[in-house]
């Protein structure tokens, strides 16, 4: 293998396919980035067997061929190195790396034994707008489990219901839901779980970028194609929970108001809520105020309030303040309402404006 290309190119190519790299594996040749030189372009690759990232880059190549090279310090080393050109050539499993000041050789491992990374075939089933499918994913991911003991629970749910894309995720503590509406549908049956690992990869690699990505589906694998760079992983199989029963129906007492202020006396709030499992007692009070109670046997207490639009009668509902704080950051919005129906049941918060109808959060509440 013999190529140049130009330094910016591929420690931006490092820099994302080094997340997909294993660092804990008992296989060596996980810890490596696959480099394949292929008519035109380099391509990068790497895998740690649940997702496997691979990255196109133009390259000027003169002969073609494959090498792996260890991605942390193949990625040190490129990121030091000045703008330009550089000149990589592979022999007998090593690599080396060329500039008008530098001459380095980095000692690989054969890419015959570099695990194949899955690859998805055929047409895309759905086509999206980045910047819709970023901000949907980055305000329903937070509800996923971290505990994998319930791996449906630690994924995202993507479906499709009539002319709107649904992605959900819930740890049965609390619940995200959003809507994208979709311009072309695709045909027949679209319902997949994501692993949520994977979707925070997938937030990374979109970036701030505009333009589409492609969604392409497999049997029990799923690819997300962004320009050169690809994600593939692995679905999760099983049954997502029928989350639809325990979605507040009707509401009996509620309020409006500013996510600034709701979000600060949170955050005071929280300051006092690290013991109980994080507890808070919220209470509404009709005549237009909002009231967070928390105590700590070691620092004390603390109530913070503040005005609010009450909906209904007084009402109060205990909740972990963690996650009544991650549910306010997912609403991006100037405006929220919250709305309960007893003490026992679960709260619903939706922004105000244009996305109250295509998002909510909910969380359940403590027994206090």
């Amino acid at each position: 293998m013999k190529l140049s290309l130009t330094q910016e190119n591929l420690s931006r190519a490092l820099a994302v396919v080094g997340r997909a790299v294993s660092s804990r594996s008992s296989l060596p040749v996980l810890s490596n980035v696959l480099l394949t030189a292929d008519k035109s372009r380099l391509r990068l690759s790497a895998t740690n067997l649940e997702i496997g990232i691979h990255y196109r880059i133009g390259a000027k190549v003169e002969t073609e061929g494959s090498v792996t090279i260890p991605a942390r310090l193949f990625t040190e080393f490129v990121s030091s190195l000045p703008s330009g050109n550089l000149d990589l050539q592979a022999e007998n499993n090593n690599l080396s790396i060329k500039t008008p000041h530098y001459e380095s050789h980095l000692n690989g491992i054969s890419a015959e034994e570099y695990p194949l990374i899955p690859s998805v075939e055929g047409k895309p089933i759905l086509v999206l707008p980045i910047s819709s499918f970023r901000e949907a994913l980055q305000r329903v991911v937070p509800a996923a489990s971290l505990d994998e003991t319930r791996p449906i629970l630690s994924g995202v749910y993507i479906h499709k219901d009539e002319d709107e894309l649904v992605i959900a995720a819930t740890d049965s503590y609390r619940l995200a839901e959003r809507r994208i509406k979709l311009t072309d549908k695709p045909e027949g049956e679209l319902e997949l779980i994501v692993p949520a690992r994977t979707i925070n990869e997938l937030i990374r690699i979109l970036g701030d970028g505009d333009g589409n990505v492609e969604i392409y589906l497999d049997d029990n694998q799923v690819m997300f194609r962004v320009e050169e760079v690809e994600l593939v992983s692995r679905l999760i199989e099983g049954q997502f929970p029928n989350y639809q029963q325990i979605i507040p129906k009707e509401t009996v007492t509620g309020f409006e108001i500013e996510s600034s202020e709701f979000s600060r006396i949170t955050k005071v709030a929280s300051l006092f809520a690290r013991e109980n499992n994080g507890s808070i007692r919220l209470e509404i009070k009709a005549e237009g105020e909002v009231r967070l109670i928390s105590s700590d046997s070691e620092v004390g207490g603390n109530v913070s309030s503040a005005e609010c639009e009450a909906l209904g009668e007084d009402g109060e509902i205990a909740l972990n303040v963690r996650y009544l704080a991650d549910a306010l950051s997912s609403m991006q919005a100037d405006r929220i309402q919250f709305a309960i129906s007893g003490k026992l049941n679960p709260c619903i918060l939706r922004p105000i404006g244009r996305d109250s109808k295509s998002y909510f959060h909910i969380i359940m509440p403590l027994r206090t």
